[in-house]
């Protein structure tokens, strides 16, 4: 167990004593409103008990156009009702695009749902704005109650990504990281050996073969129009957050200071300048004509599941998946990893039904209830890594996928971590600056120090 959340839980035990009833401390009757105020965030216990024939409805804010979510989460809603079956669920939808201005309205307007779908960088805006509820004590009621042992059944990397200061706010549904698919067929037309392709390879290795694609590219008719990465490393900071910090890079520190002007940001910088001037990737002034999606770029850095684009016609039976490519630049490479999950609205007043909700979510069944909705990634529990096993449903009809890059270096995950150090009210406009670091980067009529020196001045106006 999390060494805070057990510290906690011996300086209780003896005031709760008294109380404590088979490994659970019963305040209020779910009936009359929740439990322990603010998800128990004072010195109020909770409690984890609930009849199983308890009535009421829950509300949910699922993503809006993502049928994979919603057929996930109807199937862990059966598995609940197993237990449950008077409990009904409302589904509310919202864009992820709008996601900040959606809950911060629907919040003023009493409207949040019960349960809230969110991700790791999102969730801040949730804390910052007392919309969610811490869940530590929930997690220590269920550890007493001999439910889960959190330290030993779970991937706790992955809840630390919804957590700040040590309170655990959002749950992870799976284990999400930046991993590399590939179109076998493509590289093989273009006398790449793909034995080289392997969990663990390094970006020296990933450059070589994309200099052998390039060589290949440039005899053909699409010479000018194809390149060897789907969406340059511009776009998306689980990708180029990643990079910058395997370099020694950083961004911001606690107290606001930009950091980002530094000898190893312009050293990843340089590299990704020199993607782009030999076509590797796509220049940010450039319209890229290729994509992983259509079968015309070999590469794609994504953590969606394989089910994505596994049965698209152009890629079905040519597509694998390998570990981000690590960067050995005498640091410790790193790995982009966040999650997507679910969180209590801190007004929710069926919070033990929610709570329960979440439990379900974490459990053996749950997680396989969601894998047979199509939740095609690693579950968080430790007990159901191993997909080859026809008991862990995860690894769906694609078993015979190098899946296991997508468990591969986890101790070289990281997630967008130093928006954490910062009022959330910076997050979008650093997001933003830290990106458009790396366009500029891309751009021939620009060098590293103007993307370096246009990201430290967007930084510092961000933060005043």
């Amino acid at each position: 167990m999390n060494k805070k959340i057990k510290l906690l839980s011996l300086l209780s035990l003896s005031f709760m004593s008294a109380t404590l009833l088979a490994g659970c401390v019963t305040v209020k009757d779910p009936n009359n409103g929740g439990n322990g105020g603010n998800g128990g965030d004072d010195n109020t216990p909770v409690s984890v008990e609930l009849d199983p024939d308890y009535k009421c409805e829950l509300s949910l804010l699922i993503p809006n156009g993502n049928a994979n979510e919603e057929t996930m989460i109807n199937e862990l809603i059966t598995e609940f009702n197993m237990d449950y079956p008077n409990i009904t669920f409302k589904k509310n939808y919202i864009s992820v695009s709008n996601y900040e201005n959606t809950v911060k309205n629907q919040w003023l307007a009493n409207s949040l749902p019960d349960i809230i779908w969110s991700n790791s960088p999102d969730f801040y805006t949730l804390v910052a704005g007392e919309m969610c509820m811490p869940l530590n004590k929930y997690i220590e009621a269920e550890e007493e109650a001999g439910t889960f042992n959190f330290e030993n059944d779970f991937l706790t990397e992955y809840f630390d990504m919804g957590a700040l200061k040590g309170k655990y706010y959002c749950f992870p549904r799976s284990c999400d990281s930046v991993i590399t698919f590939y179109n076998k067929k493509l590289l093989t037309t273009a006398g790449v050996d793909l034995s080289v392709i392997k969990n663990g390879w390094t970006w020296d290795t990933f450059m070589n073969v994309l200099d052998t694609y390039r060589k290949y590219l440039d005899t053909t008719s699409n010479a000018n129009t194809y390149y060897c990465l789907d969406a340059n490393l511009t776009t998306w900071l689980s990708v180029c957050y990643p990079m910058l910090k395997s370099f020694g890079g950083n961004v911001v520190d606690e107290n606001k200071n930009v950091l980002v002007n530094s000898a190893e940001t312009k050293a990843c910088l340089s590299l990704v300048k020199e993607m782009a001037e030999k076509k590797y990737i796509v220049a940010d002034t450039t319209t890229p004509g290729s994509s992983f999606e259509t079968g015309t770029a070999p590469f794609l850095f994504q953590s969606a599941s394989v089910s994505l684009f596994a049965e698209r016609r152009e890629l079905k039976g040519n597509m694998d998946v390998v570990s981000f490519p690590l960067i050995m630049n005498n640091n410790t490479p790193k790995i982009g990893s966040g999650i997507a999950g679910y969180t209590i609205n801190s007004k929710c007043k069926e919070k033990v039904a929610a709570w329960k909700f979440l439990a379900k979510m974490l459990s053996k069944e749950g997680q396989n209830a969601m894998a047979n909705g199509g939740l095609n990634l690693p579950s968080i529990r430790k007990d159901l890594q191993d997909f080859t096993n026809d008991e862990v449903k995860w690894g769906g009809n694609y078993r015979n996928l190098n899946l296991s890059a997508y468990t591969y270096g986890g101790e070289y995950k990281i997630s967008s971590d130093f928006l954490s150090v910062v009022d959330v009210k910076y997050k979008a406009k650093l997001d933003e600056a830290v990106r458009n670091m790396f366009a500029y980067a891309t751009r021939f009529d620009k060098t590293v120090d103007d993307a370096v020196n246009s990201c430290e001045k967007a930084l510092k106006n961000a933060l005043k």
